[in-house]
């Protein structure tokens, strides 16, 4: 009798051996899962409210833009403005965007067909092709350098508007109408920052 209480006794303790050794495993778990979910959490970058890319609703912008666009290989050389995209040589600079030269995504829109039509060859540019903004109100010259282009057209732009990022790298999505002289769909064409320096 005494025999099987011992193993009695001896039984009850693994199990409560057992039982501590998954309640400390569990709790190593979650504390792993925590901090899985706070590096997820500081990785999700802010995001502007969203915007409705071919017809923005915000053009009284209190932002002061002073600054041309210019791309080289389209013989671009344009005002950019964030109080109206219908203007002559004008792109428009959403102001739910970052400045340019910012971390985050900079837009900027123009017409494809009308206002002197400065986006209409954007489809023609090529990863690697060069795109400026000269900025004089900080007297700096940011040069971007085109990352994709015709990839990311967007069908939907109306369901699902578009919402730029506040952070990360310093990246410019230049927008248009498509196809040219409709707003079936937006086209995007994507760049990354790659040099600043002082304008001259």
């Amino acid at each position: 009798m005494l025999k099987y209480k011992f193993l009695s006794v001896v039984v009850i303790l693994i199990c409560i051996l057992i039982a501590s050794g998954i309640v400390v495993v569990a709790y190593e778990k979650s504390l792993e899962l925590n901090a899985a979910k706070t590096s997820i959490n500081t990785y999700i970058i802010k995001k502007s409210k969203p915007v409705d890319i071919l017809d923005p609703t915000n053009i009284k912008s209190n932002q002061n833009i002073n600054a041309r666009l210019v791309i080289p290989k389209m013989g671009i050389n344009g005002i950019i403005r964030s109080d109206t995209v219908n203007a002559y040589n004008t792109v428009y600079h959403y102001p739910e965007s970052v400045l340019p030269g910012q971390s985050g995504e900079c837009g900027l829109l123009s017409h494809r067909t009308k206002y002197s039509g400065l986006f209409r060859r954007l489809g023609s540019l090529k990863v690697g092709d060069r795109v400026i903004i000269k900025d004089y109100a900080t007297n700096k010259k940011y040069v971007y350098e085109v990352t994709s282009n015709g990839e990311d057209i967007r069908w939907d732009y109306k369901e699902n508007p578009i919402q730029f990022e506040q952070g990360g790298d310093a990246r410019l999505l230049l927008i248009t109408c498509y196809p040219p002289g409709r707003k079936q769909a937006a086209y995007i064409t994507h760049c990354r920052l790659i040099s600043t320096s002082p304008l001259k």
